[in-house]
């Protein structure tokens, strides 16, 4: 998240004030061991105001910047005064509070980069590590954790040349030895990067950095997110949306794939700016408005820790930010649990309730359920010719499902989406089986959501020439006609008695008794490969019979059956 440090010692009367009614260090309940714990960005503040506040919502962590250029603005070891003597009063606040801290430092010296721009990264990485080991040495055993850089996979934060893993790894290797040096217990985080960006940290992995962090540090407090933390989409790869609160899932599965899923993961910004100007900033510039309600802000931070209660690898959540640092109504001017001019928005009360009394033990946190399907046909091993009958339905939460795609041997038939109903069958008489090749064929069914959720189940079909099978007896199954005076029905279908289901044609007859000699007066052919439902206006009242006949298509036997009435 872009940010402005006040590294100074404003005084803010409406903050002061609030921090004494609302108790600042008084002793609160710890929340359940399995909750992420509170913290609180100290932005738009200064350090110890920023500690007070989270001390005021009963937060256990802290985060503050330190800007490498202006701490070391003239060459190495020549510190600013004014700056340590900030980052002396957050970490002294901090220890008096009983608050951890996390500290992220970014911003190169012109001296290191060559640049004019703090954000272009130091020519020599190990100047960086040679920093941080004097920095977390004067601080060892204040700073709980260290973040690499801010935002290195963005062009706001890193200049110079394109973003990329590789070529952050020398920085973050050169700032772990550095701060294993300086404070062996702090712990370091890498890839503090915008929202949930696995492919960076996939990227930090590829490029060897596994055993270079102890941990990973997560912003989701993304320009113009407006969704609520259990809302999530999902990218064309099929994994969590980088932008969505969630997404920190496909972040540890990137670890535990990497074999440090025992790791913490440390969200280090997370928050909904309540700006209800177009957004500026982002994928979604000029789209949509910036900002949910002040309302809205505070359900997102209930639900949002309400969620992270699940994940036990989620050690701590920290809100951006304290206090709003401008007045214009901006994305970026509008995250604060305090308002510009220090009064409390009701995210302010939502926090501290947390912090006090652990998250909501209420609330969804996404549906991550797949849908469940039923194949009615074709059964297993069935066998099948010219076509494939294809009847199958799936079921999700309600009005939750998406699709139904049908594949043969990975290659698409069709798909369903209009009118998809939990169990409503869908499906056809598939004639593309023709074109397969004789031999097994893999049916695949996959059932989508509408969160990206999606089972597939396979089918093991064979497509076999009917002429190279035994002859197979055939017969006419629930021949049945139906109706009053002229107005007649006939349902029936053909089956086979071995396992392949007929093919050609079915004649129906409909004859009329005349004398001692049937006649035919109506006639149809239907498929004989499925049930077959036929309407007929007979020509006159009397005797009649219909008679279903099957001419023999090799290799099923030829067959007839007769339904006798009297239309009167």
């Amino acid at each position: 998240m872009p940010f402005r440090v006040r590294l100074t010692r404003p005084f803010i009367g409406l903050l002061a004030a609030s921090l004494v009614a609302f108790g600042v260090g008084a002793g609160v309940a710890a929340p359940p061991s399995h909750a992420a714990e509170t913290g609180v960005n100290a932005v738009g503040l200064s350090f110890g105001q920023g500690t007070a506040l989270a001390s005021a919502v009963s937060a256990k962590w802290v985060r503050g910047f330190a800007r490498w250029d202006m701490i070391e603005p003239n060459g190495p070891d020549r510190w600013s005064p004014d700056q340590i003597a900030a980052l002396d009063e957050l970490t002294q606040s901090a220890r008096d509070r009983g608050l951890k801290v996390l500290l992220v430092v970014s911003g190169s010296p012109h001296w290191a980069n060559n640049a004019a721009d703090p954000f272009v990264p130091p020519a020599d990485p190990g100047e960086y590590g040679r920093f941080l080991r004097a920095l977390s040495a004067r601080y060892r055993g204040l700073v709980t954790a260290w973040e690499i850089w801010n935002e290195p996979d963005g062009v706001e934060f890193w200049k110079g040349a394109p973003p990329s893993a590789g070529a952050y790894l020398p920085l973050l290797q050169a700032a772990f030895k550095g701060i294993r040096g300086g404070d062996p217990g702090a712990k370091v985080l890498a890839a503090p990067a915008t929202g949930n960006d696995y492919p960076f940290l996939e990227g930090i992995y590829a490029a060897g950095g596994k055993g270079s962090f102890d941990g990973v540090a997560v912003h989701t407090d993304t320009a113009c997110l407006i969704k609520a933390p259990n809302d999530y989409y999902r990218g064309p790869d099929g994994r969590i949306g980088q932008f969505s609160f969630l997404g920190f899932r496909e972040m540890h599965a990137v670890m535990a794939a990497n074999g440090d899923g025992d790791k913490p993961i440390i969200m280090s910004e997370i928050g909904w700016s309540t700006s209800r100007t177009p957004c500026a900033r982002g994928q979604w510039a000029g789209q949509k408005a910036s900002g949910v309600s002040e309302a809205q802000q505070a359900a997102n931070l209930k639900l949002a820790f309400r969620c992270l209660s699940f994940y036990p690898y989620v050690e701590a959540a920290l809100w951006f930010s304290a206090q709003d640092y401008g007045a214009p109504d901006t994305e970026l001017n509008r995250y604060g649990l305090l308002r510009f001019d220090g009064s409390k928005r009701p995210s302010y009360d939502a926090l501290a309730g947390i912090g006090r009394h652990g998250p909501p033990t209420t609330g969804d946190c996404g549906d991550f359920q797949a849908p469940s399907i039923k194949v009615m046909q074709p059964t297993v091993n069935a066998y099948f010719d010219r076509s494939l009958p294809i009847r199958v339905s799936a079921s999700d939460a309600p009005g939750k499902l998406g699709r139904i795609s049908l594949y043969a041997n990975g290659n698409k038939i069709r798909s369903f989406t209009k009118s998809l109903k939990n169990d409503r069958v869908v499906g056809l008489e598939w004639m593309g089986a023709r074109n397969l090749p004789y031999g097994k064929v893999t049916l695949t069914v996959e059932a989508l959501d509408q969160w990206g959720n999606v089972t597939r189940r396979d089918v093991q079909v064979e497509r076999v020439n009917p002429a190279a099978l035994p002859p197979q007896k055939t017969v006419f199954s629930k021949l049945k006609v139906t109706g009053k005076g002229l107005k007649r029905t006939v349902k029936g279908r053909l089956t086979s008695l071995g396992p392949f289901p007929p093919d050609g044609k079915v004649k129906l007859e409909w004859q009329y008794r005349r004398g001692s000699k049937w006649v035919t007066l109506h006639k149809k052919t239907k498929n004989a490969n499925r049930p077959f439902v036929y309407r007929q206006r007979l020509a006159r009242k009397g005797r009649w019979r219909l008679k279903a006949s099957y001419v023999a298509v090799k290799p099923f036997a030829a067959t007839s059956a007769i339904a006798a009435f009297r239309a009167r």
